[in-house]
């Protein structure tokens, strides 16, 4: 293998070649390039990919601040006690003891207080009870008693049927205990005067209801639900399948049942997607017997074929009968005002029925140029044509009439306009007409002038002219003008 030479060793070392530079030429340097610095909010990967040719990211991507942290402490340092207090809800005099600022009032009420609410216990006098809260099963004392439990065990009534123990007197259910509560509270809300509205007094005593035999029946039929035997249970899951089951075929019985009466009956069926065939009901079976005796496609050419040979044509739609006294008495007690469907539609499809709508959509619009001026004159009226407070028939109708009228009152304006104008012009000829036969008699010149080129311009552009309530047409003008500049000569 040959040896290296000196200009390979010199350009594997990036050394000079000493014969291009000179020993008075100093050896430079290498300055680096700069690199751009890159922007906060992108990382590096990203940055090497699309340099420092779009720097309008490092603000859309600029690292997000996160939320500071509140101050809890306040800034300094806060010292506890150890300090005993009393709660105002409490009647005992109980005292306890925790932890409290220095700084706090000691004789504070205590915060959680508040949340002590008790429910209004009703006491009620010897003479309402002899007057209005008498009863066969239940005595004063016994009565005083439970109403003592309720006020101690605060309405908890579950607790109260734990602790009724009246001596000498009968076993009473919890449903007893609560229906004579209830009932001796809405007796005494609603003899006593109250210093409320009447709203506030009905949902007091609607918060007072209690049917006690509603909720024995509901206890007892949840009962029942819980002493179900294994048996019991796959027996009405088994029913409940099968009404199930019951119930998609009558869905599915009506879906064919439809189907068959749109088929028949076509658009006398009253249902939707109705196929309307026009031909009638003898047109395709006419038109079968022509094609199997071998008869051409063209010899009968006026007899029309189905289209769908799935649809059964019919004949014309059979009249509907006149609509008894009695129905006609009904709608016009109950407001029903019934439209007829039209016998004939010009479309293949037809929905028997009329969709539901509102009386307000149908009301018709004015025209786009005159719709302006008939809102102008019924603002003038005080009438808002854009919406009724009360669209009734009877509104519908008279504000569709007011539109109409509104409509016809602008096309008449503007034909009124439009002939006045047309009157102004004629008159405004005739003057120069006039003036210009005079200074003609005068002068005897009937050279014709500018003016008089410009109205006989005028003459050709108008096809006809009204002078003097008679009409004059362009040749009887020319002719007239003619045989007056002859005379001149």
């Amino acid at each position: 293998m040959a040896g290296a030479s000196a200009a390979d060793v010199r350009s594997i070392l990036s050394l000079p070649n000493p014969s291009t530079a000179g020993p008075s030429q100093p050896r430079k340097p290498a300055v680096p390039a700069e690199r751009a610095r890159k922007p906060e909010g992108i990382s590096r990967e990203l940055y090497s990919l699309i340099g420092p040719s779009v720097p309008s990211l490092a603000a859309q991507l600029a690292k997000p601040r996160l939320k500071q942290k509140p101050n809890l402490g306040g800034g300094g340092r806060v010292k506890w006690e150890w300090r005993s207090f009393k709660n105002g809800a409490r009647s005992d005099g109980f005292e306890l003891s925790h932890w409290a600022k220095a700084g706090s009032d000691p004789n504070a009420e205590y915060p959680f207080a508040k949340y002590n609410v008790q429910t209004t216990s009703y006491v009620y006098s010897q003479e309402e009870y002899a007057r209005l809260l008498e009863d066969a099963e239940w005595t004063k004392e016994e009565t005083d008693y439970l109403f003592n439990l309720v006020r101690e065990y605060d309405s908890r009534f579950h607790v109260v049927y734990d602790r009724y123990e009246y001596p000498s007197g009968p076993q009473r259910t919890l449903e007893d205990l609560k229906d004579r509560y209830f009932s001796v509270c809405r007796k005494l809300v609603r003899d006593r005067p109250w210093a409320g509205d009447e709203a506030s007094k009905n949902q007091l005593l609607s918060s007072l209801q209690f049917d006690k035999e509603r909720e024995t029946t509901r206890k007892k039929y949840v009962t029942s639900l819980e002493d179900r035997t294994p048996e019991q249970v796959a027996e009405e899951d088994a029913l409940f399948v099968e009404l199930q089951r019951l119930e998609q075929n009558e869905r599915r019985f009506k879906r064919d049942r439809d189907e068959l009466l749109r088929t028949l009956l076509g658009i006398e069926s009253g249902l939707p997607d109705v196929q309307v065939d026009e031909e009638g009901l003898n047109g395709a079976p006419q038109e079968s017997k022509k094609r199997k005796r071998g008869g051409n496609a063209g010899a009968d050419l006026d007899t029309p074929v189905s289209a769908s040979p799935s649809v059964i044509a019919l004949g014309p739609a059979i009249p509907k009968k006149a609509q008894s006294a009695k129905n006609a008495a009904f709608d016009a007690q109950n407001c029903i005002i019934r439209t007829e469907v039209p016998a004939t539609t010009s479309s293949s499809t037809k929905v028997a029925h009329q969709p539901v709508y509102l009386r307000s959509y149908k009301l018709p619009t004015p025209k786009m140029t005159a719709a302006p001026k008939v809102a102008q004159v019924l603002g003038e009226l005080g009438i808002s044509h854009t919406r009724l407070v009360m669209p009734t028939r009877e509104n519908c109708a008279q504000l569709e009439f007011l539109l109409e009228a509104g409509a016809a009152l602008v096309e008449t304006k503007k034909s009124v306009d439009k002939i006045e104008q047309d009157i102004r012009i004629a008159k405004a000829r005739l003057d120069n007409r006039q003036s210009e036969d005079a200074d003609g008699e005068g002068t005897g010149d009937a050279a014709p002038t500018p003016m008089d080129v410009d109205e006989v311009n005028d003459a050709d552009a108008d096809a006809e002219g009204e002078v003097d309530g008679r009409a004059q047409s362009v040749m009887s003008t020319r002719s007239t003008r003619s045989a007056r500049g002859r005379r001149s000569v």
